[in-house]
């Protein structure tokens, strides 16, 4: 069991599968758990596979639903992490199954499923994302390879193909849509212009009150990492806006000397939804997601 699901985060669960009547085999197990455990349960499934579940499910079958597929958001789409957000309900975890649609392009499911795992592990979800095993073999391979989990007849099982994103190589920034403002830091002085921008940013987001004045914050603190120490810090902010989110990086030169031990955002991440630092050879980021 992964640290994200002792304290109720995210389960991400590949199925794949041969037509309705293998989808719901190998799903069944992992349905009737969650509905033993309380969850509300979101079966978003085809025609055929909507009856397939119902009748392997019985009376139990009143306690789903069954939205349709035009109602979920694919991986591939952009608003796809800001539907998952709304799929929790307070005090209740929530299971949704979904299946990939035969057209999507897998390059941008790659970065959906990716997104869900970067910076949406906290949430109190499990998923279940659903592929045809004749399907286009490159989205096969994105189904194999992004989800630590996955569902079968016999229950939830670890994914030995599941490969997350490597820290130089991050999910790409334009899944949070354009660049609303491009700043450069060359040291403090810069700062209060950095808080500025971000909080009229914030602000159109539809961020408001201690949300806008949180971000400010923990975008200031990100780009006060990067200057400590150092003359001619030679930063980039760019700050990126979706309805209802801000996504900031700081991006420089990667730090020189000995590397700092233990976690260098602790001070930063009560302010934010997500932050993390990816760092390679040729630079450094450091990522900021807040969120209403």
């Amino acid at each position: 069991m992964t640290g994200s699901e002792r304290e109720g985060g995210l389960v991400h669960l590949a199925l794949l599968h041969d037509g309705p009547d293998d989808l719901v085999f190998g799903a069944l197990a992992e349905v009737r758990r969650a509905l033993a455990d309380g969850d509300e349960v979101l079966l978003v499934v085809d025609r055929a596979t909507v009856r397939a579940f119902r009748e392997a499910l019985g009376h139990d079958a009143a306690r789903v639903g069954f939205p349709p597929p035009s109602a979920m958001l694919p991986p591939s789409d952009p608003g796809f992490l800001a539907a998952a957000r709304d799929w929790v309900r307070p005090g209740r975890r929530t299971t949704v199954l979904g299946q990939y649609p035969a057209a999507m392009p897998a390059p941008a499911c790659r970065v959906g499923e990716d997104g869900l795992n970067a910076v949406r592990r906290d949430l109190p979800l499990t998923v279940i994302c659903c592929c045809r095993r004749d399907a286009d073999p490159e989205l096969v391979a994105v189904a194999r390879s992004t989800h630590p989990h996955l569902a079968a007849i016999t229950g939830r099982a670890d994914n030995p193909d599941f490969r997350p994103p490597a820290t130089s190589d991050p999910v790409p920034a334009d899944l949070w849509g354009a660049v609303a403002a491009r700043l450069g830091v060359d040291g403090t002085g810069d700062l209060a212009e950095l808080r500025r921008r971000v909080g009229e940013i914030a602000a159109r987001a539809g961020l408001e009150g201690d949300a806008v004045r949180a971000a400010v914050l923990a975008v200031h603190e990100a780009a006060v990492l990067g200057c400590r120490g150092d003359v001619g810090a030679g930063l980039t902010l760019e700050v990126r806006a979706r309805p209802g989110q801000l996504f900031a990086e700081v991006v420089g030169p990667p730090r020189s000397g000995t590397a700092s031990t233990g976690d260098l955002l602790s001070h930063l991440r009560p302010f934010c939804t997500c932050a993390a630092v990816h760092e390679d050879a040729g630079r450094r980021a450091v990522r900021v997601l807040a969120t209403v």
